[in-house]
């Protein structure tokens, strides 16, 4: 990535609100729209620390720039002095301590440098600035390759598109699967399937997936489109295509999530797992107009 992405913030600075990058591209893409509601009340002091996730490389690294066209607003500075700059001077503020409240992201906190940590999967985060996180990912069908634009424009003309994004990869692996893969087995699935097609009747469903051979096997979707083109640094136009897509079932995913999310129709219908993970519960997680499906193992 070219370095007039960042924007290296001396330590010398008087206010300064540290947001940390991390995960996948949908994670990225909830931490960036958290960003956009944060700048929105602290102005120039908030900044994206991308320090991290440059070193760890999750997925394929931080891809938000190379999706969507968005300003400069990143921090990164040398890992190790960081960490101590982190552990020494900065208020950190975890999600996962907040139980809920916005309060620390509301209210002004009395200490000069602040740094959150979190993933901020939930609509609530950024409410107040919905049409600036939609317009900030705008997908750029230029950048996709032909394929995908051609099935964007069938997917914008046809009323009954439904995307399904089956997960698994590293959900189906002994370290992630009691966490996150059990709960959007082929049970869930089926389910969703036969709910769909109930509420819409002349469905055709568009099949985005890490393991499509898996879901040719275990579901009955020979009538599908199966969208097999896109890998590694092109799997965001999975995500652009979903979005073209009417209606939706998803994973417990942020990716497939915001497939959905970005879809702007408001007589969408949306499908999730209910229980979204060991911790969590979807109504945690996705908005109240999505319907979701029984999915305990």
């Amino acid at each position: 990535m070219q370095n007039k992405l960042f924007i290296i913030i001396h330590y010398s600075q008087t206010n300064m609100r540290l947001i940390k990058m991390a995960g996948g591209l949908g994670n990225q893409m909830f931490i960036y729209a958290m960003y956009l509601s944060m700048h929105k009340r602290f102005g120039e002091s908030v900044r994206i620390d991308i320090s991290d996730i440059l070193h760890l490389h999750p997925h394929n690294g931080y891809e938000l720039h190379d999706v969507f066209c968005l300003p400069p607003c990143e921090f990164r500075a040398n890992r190790l002095l960081k960490k101590v700059l982190e552990g020494t001077l900065f208020r950190i503020i975890l999600e996962r301590h907040q139980h809920g409240s916005m309060k620390a992201y509301r209210e002004p906190i009395y200490w000069p440098w602040i740094y959150y940590k979190g993933f901020y999967q939930n609509e609530r985060y950024f409410a107040d600035v919905e049409q600036e996180v939609r317009q900030a990912f705008t997908f750029i069908e230029k950048k996709a390759n032909h394929q995908s634009r051609l099935l964007m424009e069938r997917l914008q003309a046809d009323p009954y598109a439904v995307s399904i994004h089956v997960r698994r990869g590293d959900y189906v692996s002994p370290q992630y699967w009691q966490n996150m893969g059990q709960y959007t087995s082929k049970i869930y699935f089926l389910s969703a399937l036969e709910r769909m097609r109930a509420l819409v009747p002349q469905a055709h469903f568009y099949v985005f997936s890490d393991d499509l051979l898996w879901v040719r096997q275990n579901l009955p979707l020979s009538d599908a489109t199966f969208v097999d083109w896109n890998m590694g640094k092109d799997s965001w136009q999975d995500m652009m295509l979903m979005s073209a897509c009417h209606h939706h079932i998803i994973s417990n995913s942020t990716f497939s999530w915001w497939g959905a999310w970005l879809n702007p129709r408001t007589d969408k219908v949306v499908l999730a797992p209910q229980q979204w993970d060991s911790s969590h519960m979807a109504s945690e997680i996705v908005p109240p107009s999505w319907i979701t499906i029984n999915n305990l193992p």
